[in-house]
């Protein structure tokens, strides 16, 4: 897929660095035409830069549910949810979402991490029946996303349940007369479709679902930067990007949606129940709105600017931006993810903010969203 988008005018970007670094489509066209797609109709993105991990074997939900963060004892075929696999320490060395199917389970995860994820996994397996495998070259992943994508996937599978896909949820189903694993993940705030398949035939599924561009809604082929200004107004945090592996899960701001405080063991469990129960940690993400000042277009802070404390212009450093966007759905403002010292993150909390050479104001919102298709 990568060859046929160089051979185009798609914009491409590097994610990674060296030479682990995977081309993803950064844009088609002007990313404000991309960006409308996604919250008037379906846009189609393709996904490189995601890995998959194969678990198999009779003992596969008892071993995982054993690993990690979240209850996955019960994850039977359809059902998916977020998780963490967490070191001894208890910091996040992959963040994942686990799909259940019949005979197996399937990890969607950063392409980075998927073997490393795959080999400490497996490290942990004694006498159980599991085998554990990294699959992400013959496995292949793109997303539709828009408030069109469910109708978009019903037409393009000839099969109208699955417009009924709800949050957590994922079938099996055919296009273009392949066999495809499709999940509801609603990464950018509306409806989204994260579909696996094998690699050989991602062409011949793009360009199926490309086919149905004249249908409405209408399917757009998009890139990276549209996809990631929605996915940062509907607060949606990206490992590797927002939290790595030296956060602890108190601090990424997304645990309540990765771990299930109710179950038993796993390994880092009691690094998190003890920051659980004392409600400490040195850090966490956070959303900021940059504060326009006398009128002037609010400046837009970029990956790695400096959070400061406000009122103290000699004061050290808080933190940093992880994310930055200017959010459409938001009046366009200027919003930012950053990942800052503790003490500094109650809502309402004022910060300074090293944006575009200047210094910018910005406050800290109630929760990674600034945006959600309810208006809530």
């Amino acid at each position: 897929m990568q060859a046929r988008f160089a051979a185009s005018d798609a914009l491409l970007i590097p994610y990674g660095t060296g030479e682990n670094a995977v081309d993803v489509v950064g844009a088609f066209e002007e990313v404000g035409i991309e960006y409308a797609a996604i919250r008037k109709g379906c846009v189609l993105f393709d996904m490189p830069h995601t890995g998959t991990v194969e678990v198999r074997g009779s003992d596969r939900l008892a071993f995982l549910n054993n690993m990690v963060t979240q209850q996955v004892s019960d994850l039977n075929e359809g059902v998916s949810r977020r998780s963490f696999w967490l070191n001894r320490k208890g910091r996040v060395d992959a963040d994942m979402r686990l799909c259940g199917r019949a005979d197996r389970v399937l990890m969607a995860l950063d392409r980075h991490i998927a073997a490393s994820t795959a080999e400490s996994l497996a490290a942990y397996l004694f006498s159980e029946d599991a085998e554990i495998s990294d699959v992400s070259a013959t496995h292949h992943r793109m997303a539709l996303h828009g408030v069109g994508a469910l109708s978009v996937l019903a037409s393009a599978c000839g099969s109208p349940n699955t417009a009924e896909l709800d949050p957590g949820q994922n079938t099996k189903v055919t296009i273009a007369g392949v066999e495809v694993i499709a999940e509801r993940e609603d990464l950018t705030g509306d409806p989204g479709i994260e579909l696996c398949m094998p690699t050989e035939h991602a062409a011949a599924i793009y360009d199926e679902l490309l086919k149905l561009r004249a249908d409405a809604p209408s399917v757009k082929p998009v890139g990276w930067f549209a996809v990631n200004t929605a996915r940062i107004e509907a607060g949606q945090a990206l490992y590797n990007t927002d939290f790595a592996g030296d956060n602890l899960p108190m601090e990424t701001g997304v645990i309540a949606s990765r771990v299930d405080f109710k179950k038993g063991c796993y390994l880092g469990q009691e690094v998190v129940a003890r920051m659980d129960a004392r409600k400490v940690r040195k850090r966490g993400l956070v959303g900021l709105r940059i504060i326009t000042e006398d009128g002037e277009p609010a400046a837009l802070p970029s990956q790695g600017d400096r959070v400061f404390p406000a009122g103290d212009s000699a004061a050290d450093p808080v933190g940093s931006v992880t994310s930055s966007t200017l959010a459409p759905m938001a009046s366009g403002a200027s919003v930012a993810f950053a990942m800052i010292r503790d003490q500094e993150t109650k809502p309402g909390t004022e910060l300074i903010v090293t944006a575009e050479g200047k210094r910018a104001r910005a406050v800290v919102q109630d929760s990674l969203a600034f945006w959600s298709r309810s208006g809530a």
